[in-house]
């Protein structure tokens, strides 16, 4: 039987949970702009985190807790958020995941620590810091968290030599990538390189997107309403799906596995006018799919593309079902932060009545636990206690 940390019995009949969408970093970063590279190139506007001051502005997880053990994030000199102990120290997290009956998180870093604007060295070194710190945190405590590395894909050789190091030494279960890299679709035949790396590594990929630099480019526009991360963030995402889908990278690398966030953002909603497009201008839109048609890919039974489950609403669930299938739907949360499914991960999936009634119990334990360990090819590695 589980127990909790507390020592309190887990009720056995609990679906096992795995969240695949968590995120997290160190409680402290040293300046690589300053050691790494020529300083005078890399610019200001590097992440540092500082002692929370009560003058920031208002915290982003979803706990409250004093605010000595709070962090500020700033880009550069300018406030970023808040961030409560939940998103750096393990102990805090676990004390949450017991409370909420979660028995793994994947962990992945916070996107904003991506990097891929930066010149490439101190990037690599920012990236290796923060997987050392992932892969520590999975050694310390290797029943409750799986990690996700970061690479520079501003770099292609440099990335795959992190990504390497990653699953080679780290032990890490597979990459997290941002939705666009520099402005670049991730058709762009530049990461062909990264995605045969990916394949003959057996690493599966995490698609997240980077909402806030919506605001970088137009504020005016985005940065109202938390318009960036409300409208952009799905939008980013459902481009990136379209741009895979559409330039032929499934036929040229068909061992890939992408998980996107969010549920494929907008995608899947956009599916059957994709789809007309794709029938009444091929000439605009299947002209580098190399025959691979997005509905019908969809309706086969594919084994390149998985969402999470973050959709914060019983009928969409059902919706995005019935165009990709439930086995291919993944607990994710997004913990700790507030547009995340808080403050209990999973609750939609293992207790929602509208969820209960839409989807049998074995195919809500798949969608809680069975399709992660599916995805991150762990069927031999993990067993329900």
């Amino acid at each position: 039987m589980k127990r909790r940390a507390n020592g309190e019995n887990v009720d056995p009949s609990a679906p096992f949970r795995i969240d695949m969408h968590t995120h997290i970093m160190p409680p402290s970063l040293p300046d690589f702009s300053k050691s790494h590279g020529n300083p005078e190139e890399n610019g200001e506007d590097w992440m540092t985190l500082r002692t929370h001051s009560s003058k920031s502005e208002s915290g982003n997880g979803h706990d409250s807790r004093s605010s000595s053990q709070k962090v500020d994030m700033f880009v550069g000199d300018k406030f970023f958020r808040t961030v409560e102990p939940n998103c750096f120290d393990p102990e805090v997290r676990m004390a949450e995941m017991d409370e909420t009956g979660v028995d793994v998180q994947v962990i992945s870093t916070v996107p904003i620590l991506f990097s891929y604007d930066k010149p490439v060295e101190p990037a690599m070194a920012l990236a290796r810091y923060l997987n050392d710190h992932i892969a520590s945190v999975c050694r310390d405590y290797p029943r409750r968290f799986l990690g996700l590395s970061t690479v520079p894909l501003q770099d292609i050789p440099a990335a795959i030599d992190e990504l390497k190091r990653a699953k080679t030494v780290l032990g890490l279960k597979g990459v997290e990538i941002g939705a666009e890299i520099n402005g670049r679709s991730l058709d762009d035949t530049i990461f062909d390189p990264f995605w045969s790396a990916c394949e003959d590594l057996d690493v599966p990929i995490f698609v997240h997107p980077l909402g806030y630099e919506y605001e970088r480019e137009n504020k005016g526009r985005w940065g109202n309403y938390w318009s960036a991360w409300l409208i952009g963030m799905p939008s980013e995402t459902a481009l990136a799906i379209h741009a895979i889908l559409s330039s032929g990278v499934l036929v040229r690398h068909p061992k890939l596995r992408f998980c996107f966030a969010h549920a494929g953002g907008a995608y899947l909603p956009l599916l059957g006018r994709v789809q007309h497009g794709y029938n009444c201008r091929p000439d605009l839109v299947a002209h580098s799919s190399q025959g691979l048609s997005p509905e019908n890919y969809f309706q086969s039974h594919q084994n390149n593309i998985w969402i999470d489950s973050l959709v914060h609403d019983p009928d969409l669930l059902q919706f995005i079902s019935k165009k990709i299938g439930s086995d291919r739907i993944i607990m994710g949360s997004d913990y700790p932060f507030p547009l995340g499914e808080m403050p209990v991960p999973g609750k939609m999936l293992a207790d929602d009545k509208r969820v209960r009634e839409l989807f049998s119990q074995d195919v809500r334990e798949k969608m809680l636990s069975g399709n992660a360990i599916e995805f991150l090819g762990l069927q031999t590695m993990l067993r329900k206690e």
